[in-house]
């Protein structure tokens, strides 16, 4: 009955991101195509949607290749094969594409690494130091990319005052990052302490409180059990979140290359930490629609506007239909294995 819920569940979700996407994508195609546009499609250069497409799949690999270091770390199996932790990722990631936020491939990356020889605790430490890690990275390069940012923005003097102020918080909460790490109980009560001065009046607010410091002690946990027993895994668990968060970031350069447009390679990647953090608002399943109209928005100040429609459409085809078919199928496989 429950495994029954949870399927009608997942697939009203699939249904529901698939709408919202190919109803924003043909609203966002509609409006940018222009004869132009079609000048440009026929003079596509496949190379290097093939080369993007390489990368996305390289991408794949980084991310197995950090989790299958971090598991072995915390005692999973030292010849875990790095084919099964590709099948894991694959299937977090179908799950991370319709769930708000993408929060659904954390609780199922946590599920299939427990049924693959690691407690549900070390399970929970390995995806904690994940989410840590990238958290450190993008909060960063989110930090330089709103600040960098305002200068494709300068004549819109709004815009480019909220940029401004985002990437001064996004500075001092990569200072309170750096503070938290340095000294993990003085920083959850800095937690405890902001939350003090709210006027907790709310069931929902206490509940929040509750649910915050849980995390911060499952963080924390994992955080020391890496920092004294295995600071060259993390170095390299670093290292790996870097390059997967730069081979991605790099994509649309890539299809702007294949669009014969300037790649535009900084900006590019500081849009895309911009986005990162846009679809981070828990809203739609998988920030379908969000992700979309985000994407253009940030564009438009790069990229000719009949270019839109079609860059935005290969964006998502890439980095997010690719994750969903794949992650589908791989999950029906493991399904099947299981039952």
């Amino acid at each position: 009955m429950i495994t029954s819920i949870h399927s009608h569940r997942r697939l009203l979700l699939l249904i529901v991101s698939l709408a919202i996407s190919i109803v924003t994508i043909i609203a966002l195609f509609s409006l940018t195509t222009t004869l132009e546009t079609y000048n440009i499609l026929a003079e596509i250069r496949p190379v290097y949607l093939l080369f993007a497409i390489v990368m996305h799949f390289g991408a794949w690999i980084i991310w197995s290749s950090r989790l299958k270091l971090m598991s072995e770390f915390v005692g999973g199996e030292k010849d875990l094969k790095l084919l099964k932790v590709l099948k894991i990722t694959l299937a977090s990631y179908f799950a991370a594409c319709i769930t708000p936020s993408q929060f659904g491939g954390e609780p199922v990356r946590i599920y299939l690494l427990n049924k693959n020889g690691l407690t549900v605790g070390d399970g929970t430490a390995v995806v904690f130091g994940e989410r840590a890690l990238d958290v450190v990275v993008v909060t960063i390069g989110a930090a330089v990319s709103f600040l960098l940012f305002r200068t494709v923005l300068s004549q819109n003097s709004i815009l480019c005052t909220i940029f401004t102020l985002i990437g001064a918080c996004l500075c001092a909460g990569v200072a309170m990052i750096i503070y938290g790490l340095a000294k993990p109980e003085k920083g959850k009560k800095f937690i405890d302490f902001l939350f003090s001065k709210l006027k907790l009046k709310y069931r929902r607010l206490e509940e929040m409180k509750k649910k915050v410091s849980h995390e911060l002690d499952n963080f924390y946990n994992a955080l020391r059990r890496f920092q004294h027993e295995g600071k060259v895994t993390i170095g390299l668990a670093l290292l790996f979140t870097l390059a997967f968060w730069l081979v991605e970031f790099a994509i649309p350069s890539l299809i702007l290359l294949s669009l014969g447009a300037d790649p535009i390679w900084m900006y590019s990647i500081a849009a895309q930490f911009i986005l990162l953090i846009i679809v981070a608002v828990p809203t739609t399943p998988g920030s379908s629609g969000v992700a979309e109209v985000g994407l253009a928005s940030l564009y438009s100040a790069l990229v000719a506007a009949p270019l839109l429609g079609v860059f935005t459409v290969l964006w998502r085809l890439i980095l997010y239909y690719a994750n969903l078919v794949t992650g589908g199928l791989v999950s029906l496989k493991i399904l099947g294995e299981m039952s």
